[in-house]
């Protein structure tokens, strides 16, 4: 049976310099100061790739007046997009939102050379909103903490432990903390899973029917 050890009150944990102290301690090993900076980016592209949570999801204000918009500097992937009266934006193929001269409301979207496309090409300035999802920003000197951290230490812990232990080749801590990893991000997922289903089963809705 895999334990994970609850890190939500320990303060150690929740800063980078803690993070880099629990490792070391953890491993009975000092490791250089570059070593672990690289076990934790290790771990942070892992879950940069595979955590697709709730947390991770951002509402701001959208001003769509051109067939091109830039795109937030910490986006990821698109959740929703509303302009005008709240219509909802549909994710279209490349080629037809590029190649299309009409003009209007927008009412599709796509992401091309990282920015987003609109169809048809705006007729005037429509006010919107954008929700999308946002990478997990890098642990540095000068930003030591961010939304994983704070919110899910146990996961970065245990990802550069399993960075450091194959480091060190370490066989069968490689196999224990990558099941304590795994453990954690399938917490996370299920946790984001519940909050955006409040709990209730999904039911079948008709949209736009009167």
């Amino acid at each position: 049976m895999t334990i994970v050890i609850s890190t939500e009150d320990s303060v150690r944990f929740q800063t980078l310099a803690g993070l880099k102290e629990s490792i070391s301690a953890r491993l009975d090993r000092t490791f250089d100061n570059d070593d672990l900076t690289d076990f934790i980016y290790l771990a942070e592209r892992e879950m940069e790739r595979v955590l697709p949570v709730a947390a991770r999801e951002v509402t701001t204000a959208l001003s769509v007046s051109a067939q091109t918009s830039p795109l937030p500097i910490d986006f990821k992937a698109v959740r929703h997009i509303t302009v005008g009266s709240g219509v909802s934006l549909s994710l279209a193929a490349a080629s037809v939102v590029a190649n299309n001269q009409c003009t209007g409301c927008p009412n599709a979207y796509a992401i091309i050379a990282q920015q987003l496309w609109f169809s048809p090409i705006p007729n005037s300035t429509h006010n919107g909103t954008l929700v999308y999802e946002r990478k997990i920003p890098a642990l540095t000197e000068s930003a030591p903490s961010n939304w994983v951290l704070d919110k899910h230490p146990d996961a970065y812990f245990y990802g550069a432990l399993v960075q450091a232990s194959d480091f060190i080749e370490d066989a069968t801590k490689i196999g224990r903390y990558r099941t304590m990893f795994e453990t954690v991000l399938g917490q996370m997922i299920e946790e984001s899973e519940r909050y955006r289903n409040s709990g209730a089963p999904l039911k079948p809705t008709m949209i736009g029917v009167v």
